[in-house]
């Protein structure tokens, strides 16, 4: 009887159902074919709320983490190697804190899939500031309202952002 009673606890551990955490990860298919001989300056800030690994939703007033989804690392560590990869294949050298032909400094302010009765969508906001010029880039792509869409809503997000940057400082 004792047997027994030690067996049971242990057949119903085995048997409870766990939910697995899916990882994410930014790797936008960005190709540039231009390569500048410039030299930049990299500095990339985000907001508190995206140096995290929580993938965020929002619903009118409320904003919200996944339960189950989440990105490999912090958002704000995914996105500056996003960007330092489009950079550095579209330029001679990519520093950071140096001097450089290109001053660069990026402000990641919203990047939230947004979640509402007719729609669903992921929204990136990015303040670029190089040399005396500054640039807003806002990008809203729709997607299902799941994680998984999200995340590769938020890949597009970033790889229009990429090749639109490249562009813009193609001026400079």
């Amino acid at each position: 009887m004792k047997k027994l009673l030690l067996i049971t606890p242990l057949f119903f551990l085995a048997c409870s159902s766990k939910n697995v955490v899916t990882n994410y990860t930014i790797n936008p298919n960005v190709q540039i074919t231009q390569k500048s001989d410039k030299t930049i300056n990299l500095q990339i800030q985000t907001t508190p709320i995206l140096q995290t690994r929580k993938i965020y939703w929002q619903k009118g007033f409320e904003k919200n983490p996944y339960l189950y989804s989440q990105w490999i690392d912090d958002f704000d560590n995914l996105i500056k190697k996003s960007v330092y990869n489009a950079l550095f294949n579209a330029y001679k050298a990519v520093y950071f804190d140096k001097k450089a032909d290109i001053n660069l400094k990026l402000f990641v302010t919203n990047a939230t899939h947004v979640v509402t009765k007719n729609s669903s969508y992921v929204v990136l906001d990015i303040k670029a500031y190089a040399n005396d010029k500054t640039k807003d880039f806002h990008y809203k792509i729709p997607c299902s309202p799941n994680a998984k869409s999200a995340v590769a809503a938020f890949n597009k997000a970033v790889e229009k952002f990429e090749k639109d940057l490249v562009e813009w400082l193609g001026g400079f």
